[in-house]
């Protein structure tokens, strides 16, 4: 967990996160929807994200845990399900999440989960890969971590998960001020917690909010792109 500052990602997220955000609730929809075709109640179900908001009525009990207190949990579940809660472990190591996960299933139990994926943020990735070259000569990262959908597909076969299923659904939000994507983004939960140190120069700042303002006078909004991947499969 090195790579990450989750002292900061939890010190924010107390701070400003908003859990009937825009992504938050569009997750959760999503999952809600899947949840809709299945043919039998569950009785007991893992959820692995206090921000998900689901039909209690599909359930019968429910646990609510944070993925990194999965191995002390006692018993298995008829489902496991996460909304966005699962984006940094599975970047650190998603066959190692994968595994924890599927132990703690019953025999033909569901596992469903959100991601954001690669495909996200693409506008707002170039613009500061502009500024980040122009003022330091090299680029820091600075949105993420995005999830490719393919090796995640890859690694739950891996895991001896069956019957893998992905869902793509693609948000646009459009922006026409630099600060209401800031403040938005703190309500979503979207952060730099890359472990990294910035060089701070003011220079940044100047050309940044001099870019923004150029784009919106040109082209009336900024679009902030998500795409969601909602996976399901089972044990």
């Amino acid at each position: 967990m090195n790579e990450f500052n989750l002292k900061k990602r939890n010190i924010r997220r107390k701070a400003y996160f908003d859990k009937d955000n825009l992504i938050a609730k569009n997750g959760s929809s999503l999952i809600n929807d899947k949840l809709k075709f299945m043919s039998k109640k569950i009785e007991n179900c893992l959820i692995l994200d206090e921000d998900l908001c689901i039909e209690e009525s599909n359930f019968t009990n429910t646990k609510i845990i944070n993925i990194n207190d999965i191995s002390v949990v006692e018993g298995k579940f008829d489902a496991a399900i996460s909304n966005f809660s699962l984006q940094i472990p599975l970047f650190l190591n998603s066959n190692d999440i994968f595994n924890k996960i599927l132990s703690k299933l019953n025999e033909n139990s569901l596992f469903c989960f959100n991601t954001i994926t690669s495909n996200s943020m693409r506008t707002l990735q170039n613009i500061f890969l502009e500024i980040d070259e122009k003022i330091f000569g090299g680029v820091y990262r600075r949105f993420g971590p995005f999830l490719e959908t393919t090796k995640l597909i890859e690694d739950l076969n891996k895991s001896k998960y069956k019957d893998v299923v992905v869902g793509i659904d693609n948000l646009e939000i459009n922006y026409s001020s630099l600060n209401k994507i800031r403040s938005d983004f703190r309500k979503f939960g979207i952060s730099n917690f890359f472990n990294e140190k910035h060089r701070f120069k003011k220079d940044f700042l100047k050309l940044t909010n001099n870019l923004f303002s150029k784009l919106i006078d040109n082209h009336k909004y900024i679009p902030l792109e998500i795409e969601i991947a909602t996976f399901t499969s089972w044990k």
